[in-house]
């Protein structure tokens, strides 16, 4: 599968003589802990609770935090954590999006396929890095249960691993897998995982994942489904179609009813033939259950799964993505509405660029949103808002759609696109 996944896979064999130290209580894993020091997360909740208790009680001051998907409680992002954490993200969820807006917390524009890479290449040095793992089987192995991302660059390049061993945590399949030896520190703590309940799609957005199901998804697709109501929707919209494979960076609930209608197969593209590749699933208690011992699903290193060599290997790549706001040019706007910041960019560019060169030149990037935002904005405008982010620029997009209809961009001049976007358009706005 190209040097790109050869470059990615960690050794998983053990390291003969290296036994991880048990902790009885968290707060013993920090002894080493000074002003300044810099560390990244995955997401152990009790971990990183106890970390901020250590801080709080040593009075520590500037501990940097790299957490690129900040889930569940963060208590270093409390009012009384001001000056002693400082937490660095790439994507701006909702339980810090007022920190990153008020300066609690920094934020990264970077591309999902690029983060390992601050890890890897020493863009960014970590003293401590904490994951949590599923329990070690016999053989001393555990896994990196519902989600990777660039969890793996930093246990490979960390001064110091800690794992939180989670009983309820899924065992998953792919490059998942992690040697106890491989770990400094390890914490035993049950931690129900957080879960990301996707809201109902309206009826506006209904009509969007209708127009995209019926028109541009082909049997026989490789489909990756941005994180949101309009790609959820898509989901149920697909259940007559036939031998769809799935190749995204996140999967969340819907996927499971396809799997179990027969409609996702995976037998007709060529990269891992037969699984579900993703690097994070994120929904409810029902997609954990699911990846839990499940080797149709294969979670992987997101610079490997975001990878355009790989995913335009697939055939029939077609990508829905959400933005807030395009121009008349075509600019999409999907990690903010002028300068503030609601999520991140994600991997709209990383698939949306793949979808276009993909191998047999039959992929469909498709950006979608209502025709109005909730303010009764229209989301189409002349200009960007000041302080608005352009993840896709106008030279990669390719397919629109708003509950009015397709606009296809690619190839059309500046004034064709501005007519082509206009007819799909709210009409009070056209």
């Amino acid at each position: 599968l190209g040097k790109v996944h050869l470059n990615l896979q960690e050794p998983i064999a053990p390291v003969p003589g290296k036994y991880p130290v048990w902790s009885s209580h968290p707060s013993e894993l920090f002894a080493d802990l000074k002003d300044g020091i810099v560390g990244a997360s995955a997401s152990p909740t009790l971990l990183t609770n106890a970390l901020y208790e250590y801080v709080m009680e040593k009075k520590l001051k500037n501990i940097r935090v790299y957490q690129h998907l900040p889930l569940g409680d963060l208590a270093y992002l409390r009012d009384d954590a001001r000056g002693h954490f400082k937490l660095s993200t790439s994507y701006s969820s909702k339980n810090c999006r007022d920190a990153v807006n008020d300066g609690r917390a920094d934020f990264i524009p970077i591309q999902m396929s690029e983060l390992p890479l601050l890890y890897r290449n020493k863009h960014v040095e970590i003293e401590y890095a904490l994951v949590m793992l599923s329990p070690p089987d016999k053989h001393g192995f555990c896994t990196l249960g519902s989600a990777i991302g660039s969890a793996r660059s930093a246990i490979q390049n960390a001064k110091r691993i800690i794992g939180q061993i989670n009983p309820l945590a899924p065992v998953t399949y792919g490059d998942s897998t992690v040697h106890i030896s491989r770990l400094d520190f390890l914490f035993h703590g049950h931690q129900p995982l957080s879960e990301m309940p996707i809201p109902s799609a309206n009826e506006t957005e209904q009509k969007i994942a209708a127009i995209i199901a019926d028109n541009l998804v082909d049997d026989g697709a490789t489909i990756q489904l941005g994180f949101g109501r309009i790609p959820y929707e898509v989901t149920y919209r697909l259940r007559s179609h036939k031998d769809l494979g799935v190749h995204a960076e996140i999967i969340a609930d819907g996927i499971i009813d396809l799997v179990n209608l027969g409609v996702i197969t995976n037998r007709l593209k060529p990269v891992q033939r037969g699984r579900i590749v993703t690097s994070y699933c994120i929904g409810t208690q029902r997609v954990f259950d699911f990846v839990n011992e499940n080797p149709q699903v294969s979670l992987n290193d997101i610079a490997w799964v975001n990878s355009t060599e790989i995913i335009a290997q697939n055939p029939k790549v077609t990508t829905v993505n959400t933005c807030f706001e395009m121009d008349l040019t075509g600019q999409s706007v999907a990690d903010g509405i002028g300068e503030t910041i609601y999520t991140g960019v994600g991997g709209q560019l990383d698939f949306t660029r793949a979808a276009s060169v993909s191998e047999d030149g039959q992929g469909r990037p498709i950006i979608t949103m209502c025709s109005k935002n909730s303010s009764g904005e229209s989301s189409i405008v002349p200009v960007l808002r000041q302080g608005s982010a352009v993840v896709a620029t106008r030279a990669h997009v390719h397919y629109v759609v708003t509950e009015y209809g397709i606009a296809y961009l690619f190839g059309k001049s500046l004034r064709q696109r501005a007519h082509a976007l206009i007819q799909i358009a709210h009409p009070d706005f056209r």
